[in-house]
């Protein structure tokens, strides 16, 4: 009888020691997959972070960058049209177009003002802006340049992100059973067929804005003198303007006193046939001086 509790008891030992090594054998597993999980999360966090500095553009050659441009230029010409139309010249031969035209005349039908909203290659826009010295004298030049690689990255990869969805939906209309799993495929594929083409669009026009430059043009007519200051017809000619000048300020000073005089008119007039009839009025209440001898003698009085 002790033989056979001495044996059970060795079993029982037995037994334990073996969960024992199944518990840690299951411990060494557990905490295998927790790693596993755990090794693609920091993967994953480092290739975000990666794939953060690499749409910030860190370390991306010059060349490789989406840079949108635009300008300004305002330019004071001798004939306005003329010069718009040198532009034109310019921008057809740099393979641009015009976006917007707008021009201004004055009385005599001169052309004053011209307002270009051109588009031309980004590659050519350096050299269109040196040219506007041709043009006259340019009174203000502004420039600005967008970076946006990082934007055009991610909307290349949302782009490929919603064709591989698009193109996985359509895998699964085609291996579709049921009606109404077939309406819920179809409803899915139109809303990322929507956001695709959104996207692209997107895509297509920063695209264009990278591509094509935008120039602001201004050109502005100015008052050129035809001789210089100096010399005989220098002289005449300021002359010439001063007199004008001098002219113009009278004519408008008339002009402005012309409605005070008409009013002033017809008080000025009454009071003048009023004191007129008066002076008349007293010539005829006068009193006629008396009679003198021709010869210049009293006549004698009568002796009695």
């Amino acid at each position: 009888m002790s033989a056979f509790l001495r044996l059970l008891a060795a079993a029982a030992a037995v037994c334990l020691l073996l969960a024992g090594c199944g518990s840690g054998a299951d411990e060494s597993r557990s905490d295998s997959a927790a790693g596993d999980m755990a090794a693609p999360e920091v993967a994953d966090e480092a290739a975000a972070e990666q794939e953060s500095a690499d749409l910030a553009g860190e370390g991306e050659p010059a060349a490789d960058r989406q840079v949108i441009t635009n300008a300004y230029a305002e330019v004071e010409v001798r004939e306005a049209s003329e010069a718009a139309e040198e532009v034109l010249s310019w921008t057809d031969q740099a393979s641009g177009y015009v976006e917007s035209r707008r021009e201004r005349t004055d009385d005599d039908g001169r052309t004053t003002h011209a307002s270009l909203t051109l588009r031309v290659p980004a590659d050519s826009l350096a050299g269109l802006l040196e040219d506007l010295d041709e043009l006259g004298e340019v009174t203000e030049l502004s420039e600005t340049a967008r970076d946006v690689t990082s934007a055009v990255r991610d909307l290349d990869a949302r782009i490929e992100a919603l064709e591989t969805s698009v193109d996985r939906l359509l895998e699964i209309m085609e291996e579709s059973g049921s009606a109404e799993e077939l309406l819920q495929v179809e409803t899915t594929l139109s809303e990322r067929q929507a956001d695709l083409e959104a996207l692209v669009a997107e895509r297509d026009s920063l695209t264009d804005r990278v591509d094509m430059s935008t120039l602001e043009l201004e050109l502005v007519t100015a008052d050129y003198t035809a001789v210089q200051a100096g010399g005989f017809l220098g002289g005449l000619q300021q002359g010439w303007n001063a007199l004008i000048s001098t002219a113009n300020v009278l004519l408008v000073a008339l002009g402005a006193a012309l409605p005070w005089l008409a009013v002033l008119a017809v008080p000025a007039v009454v009071v003048l046939l009023l004191i007129r009839r008066r002076l008349r009025r007293r010539t005829a209440e006068r009193p006629a001086p008396p009679e003198q001898d021709t010869a210049g003698s009293t006549p004698s009085s009568e002796v009695v």
